[in-house]
């Protein structure tokens, strides 16, 4: 019997001994962070049926600077619900012909934290009104976006809707 227990016991250890050699090398078990879902919509104003611009908040939170208005996704939110919501409590703004432009996903397009944007085009046929986030709401014209002042990636998404409204050199995603 003492045998037989010593026998298990030395099998116990030649057994574990390969494991005990990679406990210093196994990674650390990270606790799951899922990205942040935000949404932005970029918003041609027209009056009548002239274009006058899009629309660009002055942030009134850090990070500062000048952006495409939108926030985050709410828990149990579409983000189509979300993107009007958004529109309604940072700029005032009814958005018509809301279709999904692209999602931008890159993780350090937000220094703060990893956030995945939905972006949206929207048409509006009357002025924004700053609210919530924003200190200043405006319309600039296409030929005067403050390109150094953008926050976050948004120079880049306003690129791409430049390259895809003068020559369809980027293609929009389908209709949400």
């Amino acid at each position: 019997m003492k045998t037989h227990l010593r026998l298990c016991i030395l099998l116990l250890i030649f057994a574990s001994a390969p494991l005990a050699g990679f406990a210093g090398i196994l990674p650390a078990i990270q606790p799951h962070k899922p990205p942040i879902l935000t949404t932005t919509a970029i918003i041609e104003v027209y009056e009548g049926e002239q274009f006058k611009g899009i629309v660009l908040i002055e942030r009134g939170k850090p990070p500062f600077g000048k952006a495409i208005p939108g926030g985050k996704v709410e828990y149990g939110e579409t983000v189509e619900k979300a993107i009007r919501r958004e529109m309604m409590e940072g700029i005032n703004l009814e958005l018509a012909e809301l279709r999904q432009f692209h999602v931008y996903s890159e993780p350090e397009r937000d220094f703060r934290h990893h956030s995945v944007e939905v972006t949206h085009l929207a048409k509006a046929f009357q002025l924004p009104k700053a609210g919530d986030d924003a200190a200043h709401a405006f319309i600039v014209k296409l030929e005067d976006i403050p390109w150094s002042e953008l926050a976050f990636d948004h120079a880049q998404i306003l690129q791409d809707y430049i390259g895809w409204k003068t020559n369809n050199a980027f293609s929009p995603m389908s209709k949400p």
